[in-house]
């Protein structure tokens, strides 16, 4: 699946500028980088690459949970030109990435899921562009700004280009999928209801 025709292979929708996020937005995200259900995926002397899963994101951050059943996940079906499903899992749906410190990145990579957002809560200026490149050899660099929605089919390859040293990004990235049944089951505490 791809999005409507065209390069760049992303569409944006400013949260900020549109006035649909709380005015603590900022400190809620940003209390939750080191908040003890932070993941280390990857803890060198010189970077760091951690996560906070979507179970956590759900009870601490209410109204980002909201956004992503509802105006996000429209958006993202209406940049794709189809509808689009909330992931069934849990801890998967939303996760917070957290990265640290010079050359901290996440390397060239594809989805597995239809659509891919990011949601961005904290970016060094100028730095912790999201790069893309397809197989005709067409590239583009999304430049994100805090408050800043990004959707991208998750099929493409994409990737977080490397931060200066001494900075810290802090993005939420979300699945979304085709269908609410084509995709990875969910089991025990990470099946969800959108009411429980």
């Amino acid at each position: 699946m791809s999005m409507p025709p065209g390069w760049p292979p992303f569409r944006t929708l400013d949260l900020a500028a549109a006035g649909r996020l709380p005015d603590d937005w900022a400190g809620q995200v940003s209390a939750l980088a080191d908040a003890p259900e932070r993941i280390a995926l990857i803890d060198t002397p010189a970077w760091s690459f951690g996560i906070v899963e979507g179970d956590r994101l759900r009870a601490r951050l209410p109204w980002l949970w909201r956004l992503y059943h509802g105006a996000l996940r429209d958006f993202a079906g209406t940049s794709l030109g189809q509808p689009v499903f909330a992931s069934n899992r849990l801890r998967a749906a939303l996760t917070l990435n957290i990265l640290r410190g010079g050359g901290a990145t996440n390397d060239w990579h594809r989805d597995a899921n239809c659509v891919t957002g990011v949601f961005y809560a904290a970016v060094p200026p100028g730095a912790g562009g999201l790069s893309f490149r397809d197989s005709d050899g067409r590239t583009a660099t999304l430049v994100p700004r805090a408050g800043l929605f990004a959707c991208f089919p998750g099929a493409i390859e994409h990737r977080v280009d490397p931060l200066p040293e001494s900075c810290e990004r802090l993005a939420i990235a979300m699945v979304y999928h085709a269908s609410p049944t084509d995709q990875p089951a969910a089991y025990g505490a990470d099946a969800y209801t959108l009411d429980g």
